[in-house]
């Protein structure tokens, strides 16, 4: 099985195994049958207790075609980048450094879903073949296969909701973990980094950090976070009077902020 690997900052790198087109294909078919048996369910309960009318409309537009619609957004957010199909396939969409997709990488993703489904693009082939010209079908057939071609052709077969998300589909397993690094995700918009000295020092002394940072919490002993706060303040002229726990927390956070904005 191909590997893809993702170079990051934070002094290893991460190895997926490559989400294939085959599998990629079963986990949507899979999503394909679970949305067409919630239709059928739903059509027939509201069709057989509510009378047409403007009540049934109303009940299928927020019962069936909105939850329809927001599927993938809403299984992704909340199954952290899978949806139903992609977990009984072992696969997950995660980001371009390796870790969950965030909230508007999701969302960008399922906004070119909605351009990119192939069932838009065999409605849109049907469509034109009965009364358009031929011109008008050779460019519905172009804008058809389009998507397909970028799969193919992007290195890591990602669709174009994937390029311009900036993430890709992976297998489940991977060799290396984001948590091995010392990758940390700054969420606050208004991060300010405190000490910006912490870029002298190397991806070695920041795995060494994140090392005893790591034990000092297991163990709730804070002598050796504090000698290595010391040598640290020492070495980089840092005058603080910040506990030796929150000083290499903020040390890690404030080196991901700035690498991660370079």
């Amino acid at each position: 099985m191909p590997t893809i690997k993702i170079p990051t900052a934070f002094n290893i790198d991460l190895e997926f195994e490559a989400g294939d087109l085959g599998r990629r294909l079963v986990a949507y078919i899979i999503d394909l049958f679970i949305r067409a048996a919630y239709i059928l369910l739903m059509s027939l309960i509201i069709t057989r207790n509510i009378p047409g009318g403007n009540t049934q409309d109303i009940l299928i537009l927020l019962l069936i075609v909105l939850p329809i619609a927001f599927y993938y957004l809403i299984s992704e957010l909340l199954m952290k980048g899978q949806s139903l199909g992609k977990r009984a396939m072992d696969l997950k969409v995660v980001s371009l450094i390796g870790n969950t997709p965030n909230t508007s990488q999701i969302l960008l993703r399922w906004m070119f879903r909605l351009v990119e489904s192939p069932l838009l693009t065999l409605s849109l082939i049907l469509g034109t073949v009965e009364s358009a010209s031929a011109l008008t079908i050779l460019v519905s057939l172009a804008i058809a296969v389009l998507p397909a071609i970028i799969v193919f052709r992007s290195p890591y077969n990602q669709r174009i909701g994937d390029l311009a998300a900036g993430t890709i589909i992976v297998r489940g397993r991977q060799r290396h973990s984001i948590e091995e690094t010392i990758f940390r995700e700054i969420d606050q918009t208004d991060y300010v980094p405190q000490f910006s000295q912490i870029l002298r020092l190397s991806d070695k002394d920041l795995s060494k950090i994140k090392s005893v940072l790591d034990t000092a919490i297991r163990t709730g002993d804070q002598s050796m976070a504090a000698r290595i706060a010391g040598r640290i303040k020492d070495v980089l002229h840092i005058e603080t009077d910040m506990d030796s726990i929150l000083f290499l927390e903020t040390l890690l956070n404030d080196y991901n902020y700035l690498v991660t904005r370079k």
